[in-house]
């Protein structure tokens, strides 16, 4: 507002200042007329006097006479020509510059000896002689005018500043205290009331008071409406989310796990199988793994239908599970084998986990019909440098010579130059543990080597 203020009062000073530069250059116009005549009269009253003088020092004189309005001119004269003629129109004299614009500017004063010959006297004033008066008068009047001008904006600044300060606190409480509600339209200041921009303001910001309390209302009905609804929306989003939770729980389920038995499937064992084995590789941990075949289970498809077996395959699934427990991943492999990972289980205690699964499996009955299933077990363990391809194989070999070995046993697939001494006494009466060597499969810069298992 100080700067409005100011403004005012510094376009009010510059019409002012305005009016006293028109006087001045008035005032020099004046005094370059009077200047213009004053030299005028010197020349003339020059050149007379050596019109008077005896032929032989006339020229001499005139001579003296011209050297002065050379210097003169040099000196800041505003003469530009001199010439002085005789009747006969013979130039006597002549000094300065000769061009149109001159030409155009040469004033002429006839003169007269005692002896009544008839003399003409040219001058021409430079056409710049009034810039270059304003110029060498102008600046000290405008240097005066900035320092009364600075001085007078710098006090009327620190006046109008103190004033505005206290008008515009009074001004703030107002609006601070302001209620949308029931608005009340502020008072004009006494001092600043006198400005038609301020009264122009204050009205502006009644109009907005106004506005802003009638737009008030209007958001305070569309908040409350708006939060009605989100309330509303927001309890059927939370809705919604359960039940898209719960489908996704279910759709995992039904990804990973095999529809039939509830244990994982092929697709869910694959993952994670590979992830065991690079965490065993990078960890130098054990990891083995079982598969395990359900001996002749196609007999009981085809003796008590595939219902049956299907209900036998679930039980079978189950004690699977019993005995992994927390231990290993349980997966439903294909058809009726099974894979159990086991992490962190080297080759004696995988060993023993397939034994007691096999026991298990051979002293359960299945279903109403008492239906008795056997398993034949591979076993495998991780060995440094084995791909997970290469493990799979030699536990399905395992699993493949348990089964062509007279079924319900285990089958513990080595490494060759591993070999495992086992004793004979530790078996207890119906177990099968037949052991067999395997070499790993060659690498593609190895040539092919026997992948037939050793027993």
């Amino acid at each position: 507002m100080s700067q409005f203020v100011l403004s005012k009062l510094f376009a009010c000073y510059v019409f002012v200042a305005g009016i006293a530069l028109a006087g001045f250059f008035l005032w020099s116009h004046q005094q370059l007329a009077l200047q213009h005549e004053k030299v005028t009269q010197q020349l003339e009253s020059y050149f007379l006097n050596v019109l008077e003088m005896p032929a032989e020092e006339q020229n001499i004189a005139l001579d003296s006479v011209m050297l002065g309005v050379e210097l003169s001119s040099k000196n800041g004269s505003p003469i530009s020509l001199v010439s002085l003629e005789n009747s006969e129109g013979a130039k006597l004299v002549y000094w300065g510059e000769n061009s149109d614009s001159v030409s155009a500017n040469i004033e002429s004063f006839y003169l007269a000896d005692k002896l009544g010959n008839q003399y003409q006297l040219h001058i021409s004033f430079s056409d710049s002689t009034l810039a270059g008066f304003v110029y060498h008068h102008f600046l000290p009047v405008l240097g005066l005018l900035s320092f009364q001008l600075a001085l007078l904006l710098l006090t009327l600044r620190i006046l109008i500043n103190r004033s505005l300060d206290g008008v515009f606190s009074g001004f703030m409480r107002e609006l601070s205290v302001i209620n949308l509600r029931h608005p009340e339209p502020l008072q004009a200041d006494a001092f600043l009331g006198q400005f038609a921009e301020y009264r122009q303001m204050l009205a502006s910001v009644n109009r907005v008071i106004l506005s802003l309390a009638r737009s008030r209302e209007e958001l305070s009905d569309i908040n409350e409406e708006l939060e009605t609804r989100i309330h509303d929306k927001t309890a059927v989003l939370e809705e919604r989310n359960e039940e898209l939770l719960e489908l996704n729980k279910q759709l995992s389920v039904i990804a990973n796990t095999d529809a039939l038995t509830q244990v994982y499937n092929r697709t869910r064992f694959d993952v994670l199988f590979k992830e065991h084995v690079a965490i065993a590789t990078r960890r130098h941990t054990p990891l083995s793994i079982l598969l395990v075949d359900l001996d002749d289970f196609k007999k009981v498809n085809d003796q008590h239908g595939h219902q049956v077996g299907d209900q036998v395959l679930k039980h079978a699934a189950r004690v699977i599970q019993h005995i992994a427990l927390e231990d290993g991943i349980v997966a439903r492999w294909g058809g009726e084998e099974f894979a159990v990972l086991l992490p962190y289980f080297d080759l004696s205690m995988a060993e023993e986990k397939a034994e007691r699964l096999r026991a298990e499996m051979a002293n359960a009955v299945f279903e109403q019909q008492a239906i008795k299933v056997t398993a034949s077990i591979g076993v495998a363990q991780l060995c440094m440098q084995e791909t997970a391809s290469q493990l799979l194989k030699r536990a399905d070999d395992a699993l493949y010579d348990a089964k062509g070995g007279g079924r319900n046993r285990v089958i513990i697939a080595y490494l060759e130059n591993s070999h495992t001494q086992l004793e004979i006494d530790d078996l207890q009466a119906g177990e099968f543990i037949e052991v067999f060597d395997v070499a790993l499969e060659p690498s593609q810069d190895e040539p092919e080597a026997s992948q037939k298992l050793l027993t």
